[in-house]
């Protein structure tokens, strides 16, 4: 009977989004949108744009500008593309601009000034413990540094301010999301094994802090695997919360394919599998976000597969060496 039960959640999720697509579906719009995607992930294939030119400029204002005109120039044409059919009405308002840049602002300052760079050399950890440190306060940073001024426009700028960027407690079914990624743990497990991705996971790559804190290597693996999930929530909060949720407020369901087109360039670091994918993926959570006003479903999606893909790459690399 549980059984049952969830898979009747499952479906339900899936009808809620069938729905958003019905209604929100023009062909010519998702064509658009697809073909922009595309010339942008150009500049990944062909110039490894994020890699190789935004992260060699200089850490501060200029890598931060580097990363907004990235931004900039993935979400703004793809608004135009997505209200294009109502005369671009939501874009003629000062809120909407208003709004938007501080959200693009905010997530380009964290890339740019770097500022967990800037708090681990005050901190001057032992070299060894340079990359665990780094790495560990740049997903805690961004809790002060990106969430806490996004809850703070929330509050004063955006008129859906009850929903809360979607961190409410709106009542949805949150099963779903944990039997999805129980039935796509398989693949996420096979495609450890794709060259991309095996030699971009597992992340946490630190067994050395063990030994120098002299304690058991689940510690410093535990630490960094807790704050590496929650960072997702701060992604999640970015782009469902704000950038769907909070600009629905202005933009109505023209705020997802935009918001898809942010996310996809957010992977330009990453391997080319895992940018293509993000597409879909973050249309989906999207879609899901905007129906149900709520971002927790997409936050268990996100940390689930940032940890099964974690693990799944460590024991990858074992069963390979």
């Amino acid at each position: 009977a549980i059984r049952h039960l969830k898979s009747c959640l499952v479906i339900r999720l899936w009808r809620l989004l069938l729905e958003f697509i019905k209604q929100d579906f023009n062909a010519i719009k998702y064509l658009l949108t697809l073909l922009w995607i595309s010339m942008l992930l150009m500049l990944k294939f062909f110039f490894d744009i994020e890699n190789s030119v935004i992260d060699m400029l200089d850490e501060g204002p200029i890598r931060f500008l580097g990363y907004l005109a990235l931004y900039a120039v993935a979400y703004f044409p793809s608004c135009v593309i997505a209200t294009w059919s109502s005369n671009c009405q939501a874009l003629k308002t000062y809120k909407f601009w208003v709004i938007s840049f501080l959200g693009l602002i905010l997530f380009s300052a964290d890339s740019g000034f770097v500022w967990h760079s800037m708090l681990t050399d005050w901190l001057d950890p032992k070299p060894e413990l340079y990359g665990f440190y780094y790495k560990t306060l740049a997903n805690i940073v961004e809790f002060i540094s990106v969430a806490l001024p996004l809850f703070i426009v929330n509050r004063w700028l955006i008129t859906n301010a009850n929903d809360n960027l979607g961190v409410n407690k709106k009542e949805i079914e949150l099963w779903p999301f944990f039997v999805i990624l129980v039935l796509i743990a398989p693949f996420i497990f096979i495609s450890a094994f794709e060259k991309g991705l095996n030699n971009y996971y597992p992340t946490y790559r630190y067994e050395e802090v063990a030994g120098i804190w002299n304690v058991s290597p689940l510690i410093p693996l535990t630490v960094y695997e807790f704050f590496y999930g929650a960072d997702f929530f701060n992604v999640e909060l970015v782009f469902r919360g704000f950038f769907v949720i909070g600009l629905s407020a202005i933009l109505g369901r023209d705020a997802v394919l935009p918001m898809v087109a942010f996310y996809c360039a957010i992977h330009f670091g990453k391997p080319n599998l895992e940018a293509i994918s993000s597409i879909f993926g973050g249309y989906i959570l999207g879609a899901i976000a905007y129906q149900t006003r709520s971002t927790w479903g997409g936050v268990i999606l996100h940390i689930g597969l940032a940890w099964m893909m974690e693990f799944s790459a460590m024991l990858a690399k074992w069963m390979l060496s």
